[in-house]
């Protein structure tokens, strides 16, 4: 066995389906491209895939990860030629190799581009405390969101958001869109591409999965 990550891009009118139909997708995938999956015991076995973090309905993702465990090794360019032989329109994968975690363990981080006219990002990198009423797991919490805008830069017409991303800590980047968008604009996922996804080495650098 061994498990192997890949990255890929979700774009066009993949964007538009959830994640439980975009596992689907991949697995039908998986199984056209004839590669060696392992499956789950019990009365439903299934394939042995995860995502590092599933996507919002309407965003598009430029790189993207899957872990997929393996029964048996393939070099990288084999699983990606035989994946792309037969993904359908908007599932573009990359790069395989080999992982050394659980992506959806480690994920931290994630990028985000915003197109949509804003005020300066210096207005909210400023602030010591940006107080909202967020959801959790124990109802509606005023929580502080400041720690979890990591960097907010400018980049022509759009805006590079680094935000905290993963299971202990996400921060919705349309809730950062809203903060930042001109009096008028209404932002929505649709405004949003996902462009990267980070996890901290033992040193707590930031680097890609």
């Amino acid at each position: 066995m061994c498990r192997v990550r890949m990255r890929f891009s979700k774009t066009g009118s993949l964007r538009f389906i959830g994640h439980l139909d975009f596992l689907r997708v991949f697995q039908q995938t998986i199984r056209r491209a004839g590669l060696p999956a392992a499956f789950s015991q019990g009365f439903n076995p299934h394939l042995q895939i995860s995502f590092a973090l599933p996507l919002p309905l309407g965003m598009e993702s430029v790189n993207d990860y899957a872990d997929l465990t393996l029964t048996e090794e393939l070099s990288p360019a084999e699983i990606v030629e035989k994946l792309n032989a037969v993904a359908p329109s908007g599932l573009l994968v990359k790069a395989a190799y080999a992982a050394e975690n659980k992506a959806a363990s480690v994920v931290s981080v994630a990028d985000y581009i915003l197109n949509i006219p804003v005020i300066s990002p210096e207005e909210i990198l400023q602030q010591d405390k940006i107080i909202i009423a967020k959801k959790t797991k124990k109802g509606i919490k005023d929580t502080d969101i400041r720690p979890d805008i990591l960097s907010l830069e400018l980049q022509g017409s759009a805006v590079l958001m680094r935000l905290s991303a993963g299971s202990s800590r996400f921060l919705n980047p349309v809730t950062v869109a809203e903060l930042i968008a001109v009096e008028g604009e209404k932002p929505s996922v649709a405004n949003i591409s996902r462009i990267e996804l980070y996890q901290e080495n033992e040193n707590g650098k930031i680097i890609t999965l």
